[in-house]
């Protein structure tokens, strides 16, 4: 019995000496892995900081239409494909709507749009696009955008008071109402606002 455990351990010795080269790289790739994981989540922690230390900086200062764009390139040269330079676009859209470059802010949405990073983004970047369209009087392109949005349940509401906006534009108080009616249903509190709204096209 002796002589066969040594036997099985001489075995045992012979196969490591001749696959210990794979053995050991075994051994590093198990270590290896790990750390290189580790080292990944690190680098990406890291960056998202940068990024978002960079909003914070766009959002809460008061910087010049120069700074602002400053910033915002390098967000999009850092951080392209993140979660920033989604938000980004949504503040410099949001700038340009305010100094009426509807081009400009269009031009942004759009970006966001053909990115189809999130749903959420996707159509919150599609409702805003419509208010751009109803700013140039072209309501019937807003009604398009507006169609085009997938998340329509949890937009109800300012998705109907845009669309009652539009057609009160379009002289159709009918129609109008309906979609006020609609917002004020899909409106979690008291909305003094809509309700004016909605009694200035009732008959």
């Amino acid at each position: 019995m002796n002589e066969d455990k040594l036997d099985i351990s001489s075995k045992i010795a012979n196969w490591a000496t001749t696959n210990v080269k794979y053995i050991a790289f075994g051994a590093i790739i198990g270590v290896s892995i790990p750390l290189f994981w580790n080292y990944q989540e690190h680098k990406k922690e890291e960056a998202n900081i940068a990024a978002s230390d960079l909003y914070y900086e766009l959002i809460n200062l008061a910087n010049s239409s120069e700074e602002t764009q400053a910033i915002a390139d390098e967000m999009f040269k850092k951080h392209g494909g993140s979660i920033y330079e989604t938000l980004t676009k949504f503040i410099l859209s949001k700038k340009e709507f305010e100094s009426k470059n509807f081009d400009l802010a269009k031009k942004y949405l759009e970006e966001i749009i053909e990115s189809d990073s999130n749903e959420t983004y996707t159509s919150l970047a599609l409702i805003k696009l419509s208010l751009i369209q109803i700013e140039n009087e072209n309501y019937d392109e807003a009604l398009l955008m507006l169609d085009q949005v997938k998340m329509k349940d949890s937009f109800k509401q300012i998705i109907s008071e845009i669309k009652g906006d539009i057609y009160n534009f379009k002289g159709n108080k009918k129609e109008s109402l309906k979609f006020y009616n609609d917002a004020l249903e899909a409106s979690a509190v008291d909305n003094e606002n809509l309700m004016m709204k909605r009694n200035s096209v009732e008959d």
